[in-house]
């Protein structure tokens, strides 16, 4: 009897062990609806990189890319070819938002400066109604000297006493303010022309416009000068002019200018489509004094004229001879004159 016994707890304790391990078993097998697949690359490489990690899974998981008509890609794909390169990427976007920054402030500073020197905006009316001409310009916001080699009709500043703009030569100092940056006209609604002043001279590209806004006339100027011009200098630092031919789309045309080593103007006239024309006048060097007036032809089309002396002056700016008689002599000129 207690052989039976014992045989009979002996077949108890196996059948509870048999129990117990499927029951270990059954707690860390891996659910049925997880793909066996992913089991096995998941603990085989799990010490892997994440590529490595990814492809394990390309027989298993697929994507579908915009523009692949629904074709299924691999994740190895989508990660090795498809996803750019973020580094890049912010590389790209930092360099853009500088540039944004720096068109930015240089959209500012245009507003308030020309050439990296300080201006004021300003504006003076004409008239009234649809005839009332406009100027809208800006200034420097203190004086400062206007180019000494530069006529004194192509310089512009706005007189404070009187409110307007003028082109006289500067006696009160503390009354003119030269112009400096950009420039435009109306006529009533109509924009007639637009520029650049420099230190009070025509600088950049000038442009005129008819009523209907066609352009009538373009040119560009170098701080007074058309910005063609052969200008040669006295010193090699170009602080001396010495002589400006005056060039405009490759051809000589508009005002010759001279000059003393010290500054003073010693010669002046104009070229029209490379031949002199009108009057030209030499000066002494001291006190803008004339010395001596040549009469050209009215225009370069008159090949036959020959110039001659119209009038000359000594040193003491005694008339020495008047030839302003002649029926050859420049009219209009002599009106300008008087």
């Amino acid at each position: 009897m207690q052989r039976v016994i014992l045989v009979s707890g002996f077949f108890s304790l196996c059948l509870a062990a048999a129990t117990s391990a499927q029951s270990v078993q059954k707690d860390t097998a891996p659910p049925a609806w997880l793909p066996k697949e992913i089991v096995k690359k998941d603990t085989i490489n799990r010490s892997k990189d994440l590529k490595s990690f990814v492809s394990g899974l390309d027989p298993v998981v697929g994507a579908s890319l915009p523009g692949s008509n629904n074709k299924s890609t691999s994740l190895s794909t989508l990660f090795g070819e498809t996803i750019p390169d973020l580094g890049l990427r912010v590389k790209e976007y930092k360099s853009q938002k500088k540039d944004r920054k720096a068109k930015k402030e240089r959209t500012r500073l245009a507003k308030v400066q020309y050439k990296d020197i300080p201006m004021v905006a300003m504006s003076v009316k004409y008239g009234s109604g649809d005839r009332a001409t406009v100027e809208s310009f800006h200034v420097l916001k203190e004086y400062k000297p206007m180019s000494q080699y530069v006529r004194a009709t192509e310089t512009r500043w706005y007189d404070k006493k009187g409110k307007k703009l003028s082109s006289a030569l500067v006696k009160e100092t503390q009354h003119a303010l030269p112009l400096h940056g950009s420039y435009k006209k109306y006529s009533g609604e109509n924009l007639i022309e637009e520029g650049y002043y420099y230190m009070g001279v025509k600088d950049g590209r000038w442009v005129k416009y008819d009523a209907k806004y066609n352009l009538i006339d373009k040119t560009v100027w170098d701080k007074g000068f058309p910005a063609e011009s052969r200008i040669t200098y006295y010193d090699s630092a170009h602080t001396q002019v010495k002589e400006v031919v005056p060039v405009i789309f490759g051809e000589v045309e508009g005002e010759y200018l001279s000059f003393y080593k010290e500054g003073q103007l010693m010669t002046n006239g104009k070229y029209d489509e490379g031949k002199k024309v009108g009057r030209w006048v030499d000066y002494y060097q001291f006190r803008r004094q004339r010395k001596k007036e040549v009469q050209y032809p009215k225009t370069g089309w008159d090949e036959d004229f020959e110039p001659f002396v119209l009038r000359e002056w000594d040193d003491k700016g005694k008339l020495l001879y008047d030839y302003t008689k002649d029926p050859r002599a420049s009219v209009e000129e002599e009106e300008t004159e008087n």
